[in-house]
């Protein structure tokens, strides 16, 4: 009887914990705290897929303007949310702000930044 509470327990503890999941940014590129030379595209690749219609990536540089980015999931990986700029990135630390939600409907944020040569 006792081992049979605690499995029910651990049971109900993991099936908790994957409901409230959240995509968590798991590889950005380019990389936190990287230098690169201007990158076409900011791929940030999350612990689960994406919706980019209710998602969004905003690109901004160091005197707070801001450059918007058209976002598409990667052809082969739904995690993978790509950030095209809509203008170019000039030289200077930009900071990378994103908002995105999950395909369970869950919504997570955050930012780091990088630098252009």
């Amino acid at each position: 009887m006792k081992t049979s509470a605690v499995l029910a327990f651990a049971l109900a503890s993991c099936l908790s914990s994957m409901a409230w999941a959240h995509a968590h940014l798991r590889q950005p590129s380019p990389a936190e705290n990287s230098t690169v030379i201007a990158p076409a595209e900011v791929r940030l690749g999350f612990s689960e897929g994406v919706e980019p219609a209710f998602s969004e990536v905003t690109l901004i540089d160091a005197g707070g303007q801001s450059v918007k980015t058209q976002l598409r999931v990667a052809d082969h990986d739904p995690n993978v949310l790509l950030a095209k700029p809509l203008a170019p990135l000039t030289p200077g630390t930009w900071q990378v702000k994103w908002k995105v939600v999950s395909v369970d409907t869950h919504r997570s944020e955050g930012q780091y930044a990088f630098t252009v040569k």
